[in-house]
């Protein structure tokens, strides 16, 4: 059973009270998302507009039904082509069905559509987080990277986003910047039993690197002295009375 999103049923539950907002999406007010009765032509509950279809899928997720869950996540995506959070969720549930082709299209799709979001405010910082998840998803760590910092200087990250931010400086192999992040995490979630394997990891990888760095200076300095000796016995056989050698 893999590890499901939280966030999904929080999401519904907001929506259903309609007092939830939508990062850079603000539901409509003329809309309910709430799924009506009967079924549309891909055999899904009915929902009004695209963000009816994206809760929908959320739920489909959270319940295993992948494939449905994508049907949802592609009628938003007709209703909205714009729609951003429909195309990450939409990457992420067919990486989970292991359609990576799919997927990938899916989360570049994503960072269009959060890039555009940002450019129109800078300021939205659920469009930077999820723009920084989509980074990270098509393997723009440092972009990732980026954006995080971008976002935490409008305001500090949750644990989980610190704990997103120290994956992305892991994969850049800059484990110190990342034993930071991970322990940020730790330090607002001391039970985040995710940040503190992956603090263990990521104190692990240092040791490997300050282990390889000093064995890479010591072979400099092995190699710098044979130089130096080699040098000297030239420089004597040289200097010794007879040598013809110029």
């Amino acid at each position: 059973m893999r590890f499901k999103l939280t966030v999904a049923t929080c999401i519904c539950l907001c929506i259903s009270l309609n007092a939830c907002s939508r990062g850079n999406r603000a539901p409509q007010t003329n809309a309910s998302p709430t799924p009506a009765n009967g079924t549309d032509g891909a055999g899904l509950p009915q929902a009004q507009d695209a963000a009816g279809y994206v809760t929908l899928g959320n739920e489909l997720y959270q319940e295993d039904q992948d494939e449905k869950a994508v049907a949802a996540y592609q009628q938003a995506l007709k209703l909205d082509p714009t729609y951003a959070e429909a195309y990450l969720k939409l990457g992420l549930t067919y990486r989970v069905l292991g359609q990576k082709k799919e997927a990938d299209e899916a989360y570049e799709k994503a960072v269009k559509a959060y890039e555009h979001a940002v450019k129109a405010d800078s300021k939205d910082m659920g469009a930077l987080l999820n723009l920084a998840e989509a980074y990270t998803q098509t393997g723009e760590y440092q972009k990732a990277v980026d954006t995080y910092k971008r976002a935490q200087k409008l305001q500090d990250l949750d644990s989980t986003n610190y704990y997103n931010l120290g994956e992305a400086y892991t994969k850049l192999a800059r484990y110190k910047e990342a034993m930071d992040a991970y322990q940020h995490a730790l330090d607002q979630d001391p039970d985040f039993f995710r940040a503190s394997e992956a603090l263990e990891r990521a104190k692990e990888g240092n040791q490997r690197v300050e282990e390889g760095r000093k064995a890479f200076e010591q072979q400099l300095k092995r190699q710098q002295a044979n130089a130096n000796n080699q040098n000297a016995n030239q420089a004597n056989t040289n200097a010794t009375p007879g040598n013809t050698n110029h």
